[in-house]
């Protein structure tokens, strides 16, 4: 296998109140590479954004790396000052935000905002950037392109918009783009589309994807792996359809559990009882212990070590002797 394009090993972070520090992720370890989309899910407060944010550099000021690494082709992100972050956001890693109105300026135009990457880390003249944005708003597939190219983000409609915030992540041809829910806010016509817009350019572009979200029929849509986040830790991971046919985490079942199947109209949803608890509530062991109906003593105690069988690994005590086959 190819050497990873990022190798994230061992990452804590905490962040910093009045009345002391709490982690909020814990010995977070995975690995992108190239040309790969790894999907990343959980409910809202596990550490799916955090994570891109760590990865970035942009994490909130009262946050903070405790410990572990962040490497991208053999550089450690984690030491970089705010100079040198500049020259790798926009043309090594690049970031899709979840709402493209709040993520675009609505005083510049298009094809400014789209530029704006090639015009500080290239010496493109403006002709050739400009040729090279329309290229790329018509590879995004925006019509009238060069229409467009003087529109303001509020003329554009919101699959519009989000197909300007990806052209905005691939202007600078970064090898990595992290995609923080970016179809949420869109109706699910306009939600394929970008689906498959996403598709196409994993097939076109030797670009790696993490890609964010709540959903799975999105993460089976796109991603050829699945990281499952729980309270801040990483609770299992492996290949998508590996993760959705043999789920093994209670955490994960619970989830894949309360995908809306047509089949079961009329039925009650499933639904995981509970709720994630918030970073002053988080102790020792199993995070998951006080939401799981197939808890241990030891689950109070002691957190699981990592069990893998192939490509799939998983943290739960269930399987904590080597005679349980995962």
């Amino acid at each position: 296998m190819s050497q990873p394009l990022l190798s994230v090993q061992n990452l804590d972070v905490s962040f910093t109140f009045q009345d002391g520090d709490y982690a909020a992720l814990k010995n977070i370890s995975f690995s992108v590479y190239p040309k790969e989309i790894v999907g990343i899910v959980g409910e809202s407060g596990c550490g799916k954004s955090l994570t891109s944010h760590a990865i970035l550099g942009m994490l909130p000021t009262n946050a903070m790396i405790k410990k572990g690494s962040i490497q991208y082709r053999g550089t450690d992100l984690v030491s970089l000052t705010n100079e040198e972050w500049q020259s790798i956001r926009g043309s090594a890693i690049s970031m899709i935000f979840q709402e493209p109105m709040t993520s675009l300026n609505p005083l510049l135009t298009i094809g400014r905002q789209i530029s704006e990457v090639l015009k500080k880390h290239t010496g493109f003249c403006n002709k050739e950037i400009k040729e090279m944005t329309i290229a790329l708003m018509k590879e995004v597939g925006l019509p009238r392109a060069e229409e467009l190219y003087r529109a303001y983000p509020h003329q554009l409609s919101g699959g519009m918009r989000q197909r300007v915030v990806i052209a905005i992540a691939l202007i600078g041809e970064a090898d990595l783009v992290i995609a923080d829910e970016p179809t949420t806010a869109l109706d699910v016509t306009i939600q394929l589309q970008i689906l498959e817009l996403f598709r196409k350019l994993k097939q076109t572009r030797n670009t790696s994807l993490v890609f964010i979200s709540h959903d799975w029929g999105v993460i089976r849509k796109v991603c050829d792996r699945v990281i499952v986040m729980y309270a801040g830790h990483i609770v299992e991971e492996g290949p998508i359809e590996e993760i959705l046919q043999h789920p093994k985490h209670p955490y994960t079942q619970g989830l894949i559990q309360s995908i809306p199947d047509y089949k079961k109209r009329g039925e009650p949803l499933h639904t995981i009882p509970g709720r994630v608890p918030a970073l002053r509530e988080r102790r020792g062991g199993c995070p998951f212990v006080d939401r799981c109906s197939l808890r241990m003593d030891i689950c109070q105690t002691t957190y699981p070590e990592g069990k893998k069988h192939g490509n799939h690994q998983v943290k739960c005590h269930l399987y904590a002797q080597e005679a349980i086959n995962i």
